[in-house]
């Protein structure tokens, strides 16, 4: 595949990984600490040269990338009918934060602070994902529709969980916002849905042989 085309990929299945987080993370599920890790490590990375700059972790993004191939060619089942709300969802406010330049210059002031408490805890630190998830209320919800998560109520109604739910969507913003720097428009999910499936394929055959 074309190195924009593979590009593109990587960012989608990091947005696919984020939707399937923020599933699991919701109903009190166990979930991937790895892939947290680097989907959030992602927001701080705002400046690459190239994808893999990104998400270095690649083989972090396995369940993502798994996701993608079976949306694309039809697989999904009906569980995934959530998650895909919550991929359109964070589709949609990427958009809207490109276009709004309020936001942008807010998201990159409070990155910034968020880099100098990087120099004393590690990027999952409680504290780091509450920064995270405070950027994504004061920065990103307010710009487009809200994105309602599903989950169990006593589960949701804990702090921690909150933090992690909002921290992932604005890991998952960034994915897309990251696919649409690639080049990526989502006239091709229509126009070209084969040739995206078929780099998706072999991105995820990619990951499988990552031990």
């Amino acid at each position: 595949m074309s190195e924009q085309m593979r590009n593109q990929t990587i960012a989608m299945a990091a947005l696919c990984e984020a939707a399937l987080l923020i599933q699991q993370v919701s109903k009190g599920q166990a979930f991937d600490s790895q892939a947290l890790a680097t989907l959030v490590g992602g927001i701080m990375n705002t400046a690459p040269e190239n994808v893999d700059q990104v998400y270095p972790n690649l083989a972090s993004l396995k369940q993502g990338s798994y996701l993608l191939v079976h949306q694309l060619s039809g697989q999904a089942t009906s569980k995934d009918v959530e998650v895909t709300r919550y991929l359109a969802g964070m589709m949609s406010l990427s958009k809207k934060l490109l276009n709004n330049q309020t936001a942008l210059t807010g998201l990159s002031t409070s990155l910034k602070e968020v880099e100098r408490r990087l120099e004393h805890f590690d990027i999952t630190d409680a504290s780091i994902i509450g920064n995270f998830a405070d950027i994504y209320s004061k920065n990103i919800s307010p710009i487009g529709q809200k994105i309602k998560v599903i989950g169990t109520p006593q589960n949701l109604k804990q702090p921690i969980i909150q933090n992690q739910v909002r921290a992932l969507l604005l890991a998952g913003v960034r994915a897309a916002v990251l696919w649409r720097q690639m080049g990526g428009k989502r006239r091709q999910f229509i126009f070209s849905r084969n040739k995206i499936l078929k780099s998706a394929i072999s991105f995820n055959n990619e990951l499988s042989s990552i031990s």
